[in-house]
């Protein structure tokens, strides 16, 4: 899932379940895969695309030793579905170097374009990702991504007027930010310079980063996230005038930061 191919096989849900499975003790990867695909249900192949994404070599939260799998991380970091991602958000550099990383950052870049599409599987939109993609990029690795990609907070997948969801995927990273900014160390009620405030988020938000430190602009993922963030009172986004160290969010006039920012405060 997380190195040159996308599974849809293994979603965030499963991985949990191995988790859970060898929370309390090592189990051996025959019994893992019986407990996921009984034989006497006619068994399946997904597990070990499971096993692979929890493994060491790509999320970090199970060792794969001798054919024997064991928890990696504290318990804790598996008490729910939501401590999962938060550790995973955390620690979202273990990804760098895969296809979904790229995926995301080529995603994020399109900002507004992403509207022109229905699904995220439409060809039109996979040629535009591929264009800044190095690995091969096809249908089901799309479908992939979207599962981890609304997991992880990217954003959230489209509904229709009657309330189902649909195959496209509108990206905004207040959740993601939220547990970006609760780890990156800064103090609560303290003003920040913008400098310092990037500095700090940039370890988990380089996903959504890619090239901004030339331009010092982020995109509608990152801006979405941040005014909502700044909207619900966890953060303060200011912008003072004649400031010259300025990050610029993308532009919304009908905010009221509708670009630059100069400082930044983490609430409590």
């Amino acid at each position: 899932m997380f190195g040159d191919k996308m599974r849809h096989e293994a979603i965030p849900e499963r991985v949990f379940a191995l988790c859970e499975l060898v929370k309390n003790k090592s189990v051996s990867e025959d019994e893992a895969k019986e407990y996921f695909e009984p034989k006497a249900l006619g068994g399946s192949s997904y597990f070990p695309m499971v096993r692979d994404a929890a493994s060491q070599n790509q999320l970090g939260l199970v060792h794969v030793v001798d054919k024997k799998i064991s928890l990696a991380v504290d318990k804790s970091v598996v008490a729910s579905l939501e401590s999962m991602r938060r550790y995973i958000v955390s620690h979202i550099g273990m990804i760098k170097d895969s296809l979904f990383y790229e995926t995301s950052q080529a995603y994020f870049d399109l900002n507004e374009k992403v509207y022109q599409y229905s699904s995220v599987t439409e060809q039109a939109l996979m040629e535009m990702l591929q264009k800044s993609i190095t690995r091969r990029l096809g249908v089901d690795d799309m479908r992939a991504w979207r599962f981890w990609a609304a997991y992880l907070g990217f954003g959230h997948l489209a509904k229709d007027a009657n309330n189902r969801t649909q195959m496209n995927f509108l990206p905004n990273l207040y959740r993601y930010l939220q547990v970006a900014v609760s780890q990156c160390g800064l103090e609560k009620n303290k003003e920040y310079r913008i400098d310092d405030f990037i500095n700090a988020i940039r370890p988990m938000c380089g996903i959504a980063m890619k090239d901004a430190e030339k331009s010092r602009r982020l995109n509608m993922a990152m801006s979405y996230g941040l005014r909502m963030m700044h909207d619900y009172k966890e953060i303060e986004l200011r912008y003072q005038l004649d400031n010259k160290n300025l990050w610029y969010l993308y532009l919304s006039e009908l905010h009221a930061i509708q670009s630059p920012v100069s400082h930044v405060t983490i609430r409590g």
